[in-house]
């Protein structure tokens, strides 16, 4: 049987100088539950290795899985799940069209459509689609929803088929799908071949800036046989005689590029390609040592989520997951977390409950046995959404039950909110070829000042009783640890970057611990004249372990 290779040359560049920097050791496809009549029964497991070429700096794994192992009937993924996806794929659709205005039933074509939601939002503005998803299972439910979707590869005898019986596509799209496949050749050919002149090929798939910098390394498995970044996609386009001529970044599945692709000379290529070149310059993605200490957190995660998770077991508290998404069998299998540790995990998808997580064979069971159970501690696999799985779990709060969030530091949540602490991220609300314009604050404060920070450094380890702190991280990375001034011992620990706003209110403790060189404003809404900031200022000291 096939099962797959071994790569020693970049699908991209075909350079045979490639960096391996992380290893995750054996892993089954992510996505491949099981029955219970399989749980008698072997599992193929495959070594999960990451590389870089250094010629074009492509990330890709070093095996590559058969992708019919991958994508048959035990293949279980739905994108109609969650209300974020639905509305995020939702919003692409329209904006694609609005922003085109390509002619009414213009065809627009979905590589890896899944269930359908894409093509359905594009059917809403009047196109025709038509969806390609080799899981058969998963093409069934998407024809029910009466999107139509062919159970194939995308081939090059594909194409042909769609050409003959659909015409040319003024839109194809390949969403989280991009980077599942090998044979990119064939892949441009089809694309190349199956689309209008004028057209675009759009791909969405998560950022590897983002991968690195938020330890996403839960999102590194089988199917996933790249990790996007926009340097080595130009080259790459521009062999097919094609060309990128947009990118933009979304919150979805952590962050999310979106690249836009067109036929060379057809679209003006806009300044956002050059900011994300140098995104990834000023990042260093590219480099030996950036690459070496990603790898060296992945271990010390590993460490610090099991002392957690051995730490209540110990205690006597039960913990479960809570959704079975395909990351979260990265995160089980590499840290060997199996149901001693996790009894069982819920799950909204029908389809995946009465079965078991691969390889560490976790039962996953409907949501509702969360409520019906007395788990203390529910960790949210699933975590990229993570607020609205805790919106739709308030119950479990309610009876006392906490969540915790495993990436990118695990943390416990025992309520919704931070202790009303409100962290988001600061996008440009105007942007042109001088460069772009952020509001950061607005709203009356009395203080501003400028802080810079070396490795190491703590900050604060104090609360207000008066002011509101709002802190802007202008570069660097902090790990921030907070908790109310009445409960110090119940802490909530939390990564920002660059281009973070925090907003801490009075009573809330807060520490800041730099772990990489930065530079941040600190924004006060009281004023600091003679005494009164240390007035206000209460002195505690807040405990480095999370409990």
């Amino acid at each position: 049987m096939n099962f797959g290779k071994q790569i020693d040359t970049c699908r991209m560049c075909e350079s045979k100088d490639l960096y391996d920097f992380l290893d995750l050791g054996l892993m089954p496809p992510a996505d491949g539950i099981l029955s219970p009549e399989e749980l008698n029964e072997p599992e193929i497991l495959f070594p999960l290795k990451v590389c870089q070429c250094k010629n074009c700096g492509l990330t890709q794994l070093k095996y590559v899985v058969n992708p019919e192992l991958l994508y048959g009937d035990k293949y279980r993924y739905e994108s109609s799940i969650t209300k974020t996806g639905v509305k995020h794929f939702k919003e692409m659709a329209y904006a694609i069209a609005e922003r085109f205005n390509f002619p009414s039933n213009s065809l627009a074509v979905d590589i890896g459509s899944n269930v359908g939601v894409l093509l359905e939002g594009f059917k809403e503005k009047g196109f025709r689609v038509l969806g390609i998803d080799p899981a058969p299972k998963i093409a069934r439910i998407a024809n029910e929803r009466g999107i139509e979707t062919w159970p194939e590869f995308i081939s090059s005898a594909v194409a042909e088929r769609i050409l003959a019986s659909k015409g040319k596509a003024k839109v194809i799209t390949a969403t989280n799908v991009f980077a599942h496949i090998d044979d990119k050749e064939t892949l441009m050919r089809c694309v190349s071949h199956l689309l209008d002149d004028d057209g675009i090929f759009v791909v969405e798939a998560p950022y590897l800036v983002d991968l690195i910098d938020k330890l996403e390394y839960d999102t590194i498995y089988l199917d996933h046989l790249e990790y996007t970044s926009v340097r080595p996609l130009i080259n790459f386009f521009n062999k097919s005689g094609m060309e990128v001529f947009d990118v933009e970044l979304y919150e979805i599945h952590g962050s999310s590029l979106r690249i836009f692709v067109s036929k060379k000379g057809r679209r003006d290529i806009t300044a956002n390609v050059q900011k994300f070149l140098d995104i990834e310059e000023q990042k260093g993605i590219y480099k030996k040592e950036v690459l070496d200490n990603f790898a060296e957190n992945v271990k010390n995660h590993k460490k610090v989520f099991l002392e957690l998770l051995h730490d209540l077991k110990k205690k006597n508290k039960k913990v479960v997951g809570i959704s079975a998404p395909a990351k979260g069998n990265t995160l089980l299998n590499y840290c060997k977390i199996d149901n001693h540790l996790v009894e069982y995990t819920t799950e909204k998808s029908i389809i995946k409950q009465g079965n078991y997580t691969p390889g560490m064979r976790i039962p996953i069971h409907g949501d509702e046995k969360l409520l019906q159970d007395d788990a203390h501690y529910g960790v949210i696999l699933a975590w990229n959404f993570a607020k609205e799985i805790m919106e739709n779990n308030k119950e479990f709060l309610k009876k006392g039950g906490k969540f915790i969030i495993p990436i990118p530091q695990p943390m416990i949540m025992d309520e919704t909110e931070l202790f009303g602490v409100k962290i988001e991220k600061i996008k440009p609300a105007f942007e042109d070829e001088r460069g772009a314009i952020s509001d950061i604050l607005n709203t009356k404060v009395n203080h501003v000042g400028l802080i810079t920070n070396e490795v190491g450094a703590v900050r604060a380890n104090h609360y207000h009783n008066l002011s509101t702190q709002y802190s802007y991280i202008l570069t660097g990375k902090f790990e921030v640890s907070l908790a109310k001034a009445d409960n110090p011992s119940n802490i909530k620990k939390v990564i920002l970057q660059a281009g973070d706003l925090i907003t801490i209110p009075p009573r809330v403790i807060h520490k800041f611990k730099t772990i990489e060189r930065a530079i941040m404003i600190d924004i006060v809404s009281e004023s600091r004249e003679g005494t009164k900031y240390e007035d206000d200022v209460v002195r505690v000291k807040i405990e480095e372990d999370i409990k």
